[in-house]
């Protein structure tokens, strides 16, 4: 077997400098912050052999020494994935510019399990944690308790505790943006989607399209309203042919905003069997640009939720958290979503 190469160490970027160990600690690792100054010229010379050799920090060692190991935390949800997938994959390009690696947990709105990544996150010295889940009502009590003592953490869509971070995407002006090109587009009696009432950011979009349908005079009639009986984000035939059945057999809507972009697929799906067309009988909108959208046919009109902006908030909320002096008044952001119009309307 080929014996793996010698890690270079401190000592050896320090002999090479010139200098002590201890100033080539203070250079690449921020270590002795009080007590070592070295001068522009020296910090440079360290950076320039420490890439010359290679070198890589010893992180163990500085989890031992209890210093935060330049990795975040995320915790993600295990329903919505493709959504939660992309946004994630714009988090680690966000965090990696920045000199971050990520470290991943999955659950499935199961506080047990939220608690044990907390858990571990803090014993190997990660600070901070992103938690990408859709918070549950059934379960917002018991993360409040887990959460009380885990509160440099930056949560999806509302603070689980009054003093954490947070940054979502702005759920009631998506609903405006739809209703508004829906109405553009003379539609009159537009029909809502919804996968569960429990949870928020469903309730949200609700309040957004009773909204917007006022602004313009419309009616925002409860039986244009479907939710799923059953909640769950993945939708069966059974369920799809139900909400057409009332949305459009029963209540005769010209337009469907659906709750994902899956949903809206199965419902144009679902709109042809009955022997409609889309958008001429009645137009459909997903939410979420995903990239099926794009191949369908006819091209899904969606929203996008901007999910490299959502990255740039949700990082910059985590690495301002770290400062004791974060003020509360900067702790939430909120991202604008675009729409994407195509020809399902």
């Amino acid at each position: 077997m080929t014996a793996s190469p010698r890690k270079v160490r401190l000592i050896d970027i320090a002999r090479r400098a010139g200098i002590s160990r201890a100033a080539v600690g203070h250079v690449l690792n921020q270590s002795g912050q009080d007590r070592i100054r070295v001068s522009d010229e020296t910090r440079a010379k360290v950076l320039r052999i420490a890439e010359e050799l290679d070198y890589r920090p010893n992180i163990a060692a500085q989890q031992l020494r209890g210093k935060s190991n330049k990795t975040l935390g995320v915790i993600l949800d295990t329903v919505n994935t493709a959504v939660f997938s992309d946004r994630l994959s714009a988090i680690e390009a966000e965090a990696r510019s920045r000199g971050y690696r990520l470290m991943i947990g999955q659950v499935h709105h199961d506080p047990r399990e939220v608690q044990a990544y907390l858990e571990d996150f803090s014993a190997r010295a990660i600070h901070g944690v992103l938690c990408l889940f859709d918070v549950m009502q059934e379960v917002r009590a018991h993360l409040q308790e887990t959460f009380k003592h885990h509160l440099r953490a930056v949560i999806h869509a509302a603070p689980i505790v009054s003093s954490q971070s947070s940054v979502r995407v702005d759920t009631c002006s998506a609903m405006q943006l739809l209703v508004d090109h829906l109405v553009e587009r003379k539609r009159k009696r537009i029909a809502l989607q919804l996968w569960s009432m429990s949870d928020s950011l469903m309730l949200l979009r609700l309040q957004g399209w009773k909204q917007a349908l006022a602004q313009h005079r419309r009616s925002a009639s409860q039986q244009r309203v479907w939710v799923n009986p059953q909640p769950v984000q993945r939708p069966t035939p059974e369920m799809i042919d139900r909400c057409l059945k009332q949305l459009v057999l029963q209540q005769k809507a010209d337009a469907i905003i659906a709750s994902n972009d899956e949903w809206a697929v199965l419902l144009i799906q679902g709109l042809r069997r009955l022997g409609l067309q889309v958008p001429q009988d009645v137009a459909v909108t997903g939410y979420d640009n995903l990239y099926l959208g794009e191949v369908m046919e006819p091209k899904l009109t969606t929203i996008d939720q901007c999910h490299a902006e959502y990255a740039r908030a949700a990082v910059d909320l985590m690495l301002a958290s770290l400062d004791r002096n974060f003020p509360k008044s900067t702790r939430t952001r909120v991202v604008l979503p675009r729409l994407i119009v195509r020809e399902s309307t």
